[in-house]
């Protein structure tokens, strides 16, 4: 490679670096939702895995079909 295209690729995997923490800072942040009712993860409302494996759940069955059957 020559040396001019070495300084561009260099600024360009800085860039896709930069971006990628971003993403990943943004992901960290995000609030999980229970993929049955949609209520955000707090401390009153705990999440936890869903027995059939498609996304986090409320541990409460009860309250998440409470919440569920108001929407």
């Amino acid at each position: 490679m020559t040396p001019m295209g070495d300084g561009v690729d260099r600024a360009a995997r800085e860039r896709a670096k930069a971006i990628a923490e971003q993403q990943r800072a943004a992901r960290r942040q995000r609030k999980r939702r229970c993929v049955l009712c949609g209520v955000e993860e707090s401390e009153r409302v705990p999440l936890g895995p869903h027995p059939d494996g498609i996304g986090p759940a409320c541990r409460e069955e009860a309250a998440c079909m409470a919440r569920r059957a108001n929407r």
